[in-house]
């Protein structure tokens, strides 16, 4: 929503193509003109958005007004938007002590008189969150194959869904890509698309990020494997370890 036009022509263009489910998850921005936000709000439902998350927690609301995400959802409840909800992240859950998952829980009584249902998602430990909130988070089992992506049930033996990076790089789950949509057409990568085809995705497959390990010690690199707290943690680290050694795998 930087770019509202360009998000609208995208809704629209998407609803030609009669496909049911239209959403949109936004931090809700957008909302920090009263008059402006009920424009686009009418602009989002008529190009076809019928799904709507808007993320309200304590983090991102750490740089957000509390008023853009509640005038974004009044607004596009106005507007005939049929599903929004709060896209809402925990720690551990919203009755949980620690502060941030404390702070969300204020938040969402707060806004309660907005009348919508709140969508509760567990802080996947990966990126900045395995520094910033590392006291919080308690290890997991590294061991076994991947059997999906967190936040969207990706699975790499018959991917549903991919992701497609503001630099073009389609990504079948975390950094994980299949080409580059700017350099070769999205059909192409889709279709031909085989875990097989890679000595990552295969070793993923196979034997999960712990085979990467193996892998990335062939090559001298040392992992400590009790600084790492998921297979996703371990798995997004040790591919950064073995890109140089293995580009194919991340054309």
């Amino acid at each position: 929503m930087l770019y509202p036009k360009r998000a609208i022509a995208m809704f629209r263009k998407v609803s030609q193509l009669e496909i049911p489910r239209v959403e949109m998850l936004t931090n809700g921005v957008w909302g920090k003109d009263k008059a402006e936000v009920e424009k686009l709000a009418k602009k989002l439902k008529g190009a076809g958005l019928n799904t709507l998350g808007i993320s309200v927690d304590a983090f991102h609301l750490q740089y957000i007004p509390l008023d853009y995400p509640r005038n974004a959802a009044e607004a596009s409840i106005r507007a005939g938007i049929e599903n929004v909800a709060w896209n809402v992240a925990v720690i551990e859950s919203l009755d949980a002590l620690n502060e941030y998952d404390a702070k969300t829980n204020q938040i969402l009584k707060t806004l309660q008189p907005v009348g919508i249902e709140a969508h509760i998602h567990k802080v996947v430990c990966v990126g900045r969150a395995t520094q910033t909130l590392r006291e919080y988070f308690q290890q997991t089992s590294l061991e076994g194959p991947c059997e999906g992506e967190p936040p969207i049930g990706n699975v790499l033996v018959s991917p549903e869904s991919i992701c497609i990076e503001p630099s073009g790089s389609v990504d079948v789950c975390w950094h994980l890509p299949l080409g580059n949509a700017k350099v070769k057409p999205l059909s192409q990568m889709i279709s031909k698309y085989d875990w097989r085809n890679s000595i990552i995705t295969e070793i993923l497959v196979k034997e999960g990020p712990i085979g990467l390990v193996k892998l990335a010690r062939v090559h001298k690199h040392r992992f400590k494997l009790h600084n790492y707290f998921a297979k996703c943690h371990l798995c997004i680290e040790t591919r950064k370890a073995l890109k140089p050694h293995h580009p194919e795998a991340y054309s």
